[in-house]
């Protein structure tokens, strides 16, 4: 049946609304079901984090939030940790999406602003809030709305949190692009896997930003160009400089992750078995110098992580399984046994082969890896991992890695990924990567 011009005029209507209040991709997960979403309320934590022009990160958080606004009457916080003037705040923001979204009725006042429905947005400084000891100003919030999260003190967290908390039903919702890695946000926040909360990164890219354009890509190359390291930082939202005791340079690992290589050669399971409850299981397969497959799963027995490792070679007995053995990881080792798997058994405590150099079968794998040959998986959480593991000299004078445990306690999270990368690429017996791949290698550099 034909629709009447004034229906075609209501549903073009509709659409051009509908595409004036979209936001970037992975953000649609924070959008309430009262504006047409499917985010429950028992998610109280939305946050995301990348780089400039990563998914327009504080574009479409306020969007969202606004389109709410627009409908439903709650009170809206907008922190910062320093806040001088409403110049320095998302006052301005809030402004520009009202305008694009074609809202009316929307009153901007000296300090605050109004939607028609009732709806309140105030801007506060927690560093003043902090001073005075005002809590109260922290209180009766829907939304929590944290501005340039990276910057916020902990003592600021330690402040706001469980006063959000206690207010049934608000939500904290923030963005920010990582300055360390001990940002009191990451510490407090992202490092914490807390079953309340959505936590998204994002990418530069029309991937993850559908109103990328020409410029931005131009800009981004130019930064590459000029300094990568830094541009690692601006562009791809991780911490900045790297510290001078970093095994692996980011810019080396960026390298690995954009490489193309033809996957030839013997095919082998790397397996990290989480320790902790937090923790991790990893699984990596590569064939020949490239990672075709990875996984990760967390708080599951022995058996079904031997049957998932299984799976994951097609059961097939002549492709090697290199699990770390240490710990709940040997019950694991005799579970693939029993199924008939072709295991290699890994303690990164054990000796290595130049015990000249290294302390251990750890140092070895990660001092040793082929990094500038490989092709593996664009990952934020493996580029964090690898290029954030350190290391010291021992009275020897030999390079050491810091233990998982050391790592945890500054990150608040295990290197699971990158030691489950590490294992696909060992061979066991202190030979930190088998001769097949030497041969790719030394091919690759021939040609």
């Amino acid at each position: 049946m034909a629709l009447t011009e004034a229906e075609e005029i209501e549903l073009l209507t509709l659409m051009e609304q509908e595409d004036r209040e979209r936001v970037a991709p992975k953000l649609e997960a924070f959008r309430d079901p009262i504006i047409g979403g499917a985010c429950s309320p028992e998610i109280r934590i939305r946050g995301c984090r990348g780089g400039r022009g990563a998914g327009a990160k504080s574009h479409s958080l306020v969007s969202l939030i606004v389109q709410r606004a627009n409908i439903q009457k709650i009170r809206v916080g907008c922190f910062r940790e320093i806040q001088e003037s409403l110049e320095e705040s998302v006052y301005e923001l809030i402004q520009i999406k009202v305008e694009q979204l074609k809202y009316i009725g929307w009153r901007f006042l000296k300090s605050e602003i109004y939607s028609p429905c009732g709806s309140k947005f105030i801007f506060k400084g927690l560093k003043d809030l902090r001073a005075s000891m005002n809590v109260k100003g922290l209180e009766g919030f829907d939304i929590y709305f944290v501005e340039e999260a990276s910057v916020i003190a902990m003592a600021s967290w330690n402040l706001l949190m469980p006063t959000l908390m206690r207010t049934p039903g608000s939500q904290l919702w923030f963005a920010y692009n990582q300055d360390t890695e001990q940002d009191p946000v990451s510490m407090k926040i992202w490092n914490r896997h807390r079953n309340d909360s959505i936590l998204i990164e994002l990418k530069p890219g029309p991937l993850d930003n559908p109103w990328w354009n020409s410029g931005l890509q131009k800009e981004m190359e130019e930064d590459f160009k000029a300094d990568p390291d830094e541009a690692e930082h601006i562009w791809n939202g991780l911490p900045r400089k790297q510290g001078q005791r970093s095994i692996l340079s980011r810019v080396k690992i960026r390298e690995a992750m954009e490489r193309m290589v033809e996957p030839v050669g013997k095919k082998q399971l790397g397996l990290d078995v989480a320790r902790f409850g937090d923790d991790k299981t990893t699984f990596y397969l590569r064939h020949g110098l490239v990672v075709i497959d990875h996984k990760e799963s967390a708080k599951q027995d022995t058996m079904t992580t031997a049957y998932q490792a299984w799976d994951m070679v097609n059961r097939d007995p002549t492709i090697a399984i290199v699990v770390d053995d240490t710990g709940v990881g040997g019950g694991v080792s005799d579970r693939l046994v029993e199924l008939g798997a072709k295991v290699t058994r890994v303690n990164f405590g054990g000796s290595p082969a130049n015990k000249d150099k290294f302390t251990s079968t750890a140092d070895e794998l990660w001092f040793l890896f082929p990094v500038d040959e490989v092709s593996i998986p664009d990952d934020p959480k493996l580029m964090e991992e690898l290029s954030g593991r350190q290391y010291v000299y021992d009275n020897k004078g030999r390079r050491k890695i810091e233990s998982k445990d050391e790592y945890k306690k500054r990150n608040n999270k295990s290197p699971d990924h990158a030691d489950g990368l590490l294992l696909c690429y060992y061979d066991g017996a202190g030979v930190a990567f088998p001769d097949e791949i030497r041969e790719q290698m030394k091919a690759r550099r021939n040609r």
